[in-house]
């Protein structure tokens, strides 16, 4: 059975590095989170992985990061609101708006701020489970030596295929990045991108080799399940399992926006 998680069920957590300070202000929900001892905001609610997390943070106007912090997995952030400026050990900045992606590499120090006039809400996806404590924070004028880059891919670059009007920022789990999908980033571990389906329309009805998450960013979708059917809102994500077909179809009168992250099963 799809396993879904509604984002009325997640409770806003505070408990990230200085989140709680005037200027540094955010909350984190999880959907996908690791086990225990390892990152997920929301034990017993989210759906529990050892291959990636996923989650949303919410970076009120005129707040940002404090400092540096680095991961030891890949961080992926798909802006969903807002506008974002992210900067990296080098100083260099890089801006991204809606549906824009960042890929921040494991190792690679980096932050983030609120750079407009409205709330920025990102989906945040780790291509690994991390321990609790891992990550480490450091001041604005920390040195540091060679890091990785970070990559942006903006949505705008990307070409949808006109079947499901999907696009892709990150591809991944085998092969190389769509020559369809010029821009596109490349992740061996987890794949993301966007399906936009019209109303009456629904996703191609076939099991997958790979276990699926998608989010409703847009617009109402239902499911069918073996007890009948159900209504995700805007938030609300469901995850398939692999060798699970998959039913989502549009229901209501306006696009269905679906953010997915394919991963390998458990």
């Amino acid at each position: 059975m799809p396993h879904i998680v509604r984002f009325s069920d997640l409770e806003r957590t505070w408990t990230t590095h200085r989140a709680r300070e005037p200027g540094f202000m955010r909350w984190l929900v999880t959907w996908v989170g690791g086990p225990a001892g390892h990152i997920n905001t929301n034990p017993g609610v989210a759906l529990e992985s050892t291959r990636c997390a996923i989650g949303l943070m919410c970076l009120p106007r005129a707040q940002r990061q404090s400092g540096k912090h680095i991961h030891s997995i890949t961080e992926i952030y798909v802006v969903l609101e807002g506008m974002l400026e992210g900067f990296d050990a080098s100083g260099h900045l890089h801006r991204a708006g809606p549906l824009d992606c960042t890929a921040i590499p494991a190792g690679c120090p980096h932050g983030v701020r609120n750079c407009g006039t409205d709330d920025v809400m990102l989906v945040w996806v780790h291509d690994g489970i991390e321990a609790d404590g891992v990550s480490a924070y450091f001041p604005d004028d920390h040195p540091f030596g060679d890091v990785p880059a970070i990559e942006v891919v903006h949505h705008a670059d990307l070409l949808p295929e006109a079947a499901t009007s999907s696009r892709q920022w990150v591809a991944g789990l085998a092969g190389t990045p769509d020559p369809h999908q010029p821009g596109t980033g490349f992740n061996p571990r987890v794949a993301i991108g966007i399906t936009v389906l019209e109303p009456g329309r629904c996703t191609p009805i076939a099991p997958m080799e790979i276990t699926r998450f998608y989010l409703v960013t847009q617009g109402e979708a239902i499911v069918d399940l073996r007890a009948g059917t159900a209504t995700l809102a805007r938030l609300d994500g469901i995850q398939f399992a692999a060798g699970e077909p998959i039913a989502l179809r549009n229901g209501g009168p306006a696009s269905l926006s679906l953010l997915w992250v394919d991963c390998p099963a458990n």
